[in-house]
């Protein structure tokens, strides 16, 4: 047979993976398992990540992108002092059922402080200006208040209902309400709180709780006669809205 008839079989074919690509792949394919497991047994913490992600964006982009949609704020809850505008109203709340005087004293923990709806005839005999002696212990104690609250100031509003009075002493509705108001910062003061973060108002009959028609009854008109106290708490010790305290009206007076 001819040296030359003699066929050679084809060499085999090289492999189109490298060798080392194939180790590195199996490598990046474990490691892969190994992250899908941690991360499966950790809890990952929403906030904290996403302040991370945040603070990481941040450094990278420097610059204020585009919003393509509505941006989110979280609002957290941020400590105060100690004794807290929530503390202050519910001791207070509690300190007036002990005295058995929840039906004419109400409390009321708003957006901005703490307000107090002293009824008649809880302070006052009906058309005179003499504090009784009955309510010194609660106004005692929303001096108290308003020293551990640090408050920006306490402002005393005194109502008076639409029956006319005309005396030597209050020849209006308007006297009457001012002197009361004013007899409630003189205890204050006398309290030993500073008289700079005193205020005294008297609004007569023009700021009813409940509007009444000219034939209401003394008894129906009570509602309207009364002294509002209102702390007002400084803005950044304001604490979340949340109360289990019902809130007070819409009259549009300080702390509504």
């Amino acid at each position: 047979m001819a040296r030359g008839s003699i066929k050679h079989s084809d060499s085999p074919s090289k492999p189109s993976t490298p060798a080392w690509m194939v180790t590195y792949g199996d490598m990046m394919t474990l490691l892969l398992v190994f992250f899908v497991l941690i991360v499966s047994f950790s809890t990952i913490e929403i906030a904290k990540f996403k302040a991370a992600m945040g603070s990481f964006r941040g450094a990278l982009m420097p610059w204020k992108p585009a919003s393509s949609g509505p941006i989110i704020i979280t609002k957290v809850p941020v400590s105060i002092s100690d004794y807290s505008q929530f503390q202050a109203a519910t001791e207070m709340q509690a300190l007036v059922e002990e005295a058995d005087l929840a039906e004419m004293i109400e409390v009321h923990d708003v957006t901005g402080g703490i307000r107090i709806i002293f009824s008649d005839p809880v302070l006052f005999e009906e058309g005179k200006d003499d504090l009784k002696p009955l309510a010194l212990p609660i106004l005692r104690k929303v001096v108290e208040m308003a020293l551990k609250t640090k408050a920006e100031d306490i402002m005393v509003e005194g109502h008076t209902d639409d029956t006319p009075i005309n005396t030597e002493k209050f020849p209006s509705n308007w006297e009457l309400s001012a002197g009361r108001a004013l007899k409630v910062l003189r205890f204050f003061q006398s309290e030993k709180y500073p008289p700079e973060k005193l205020v005294a108002v008297g609004y007569g009959e023009y700021r009813p709780r409940v509007k009444m028609s000219k034939t209401a009854s003394v008894k129906e008109k009570a509602v309207n006669r009364r002294v509002e106290i209102f702390l007002r708490i400084q803005p950044d010790k304001v604490h979340s809205n949340v109360s289990p305290l019902s809130p007070y009206g819409t009259d549009g007076g300080w702390g509504d």
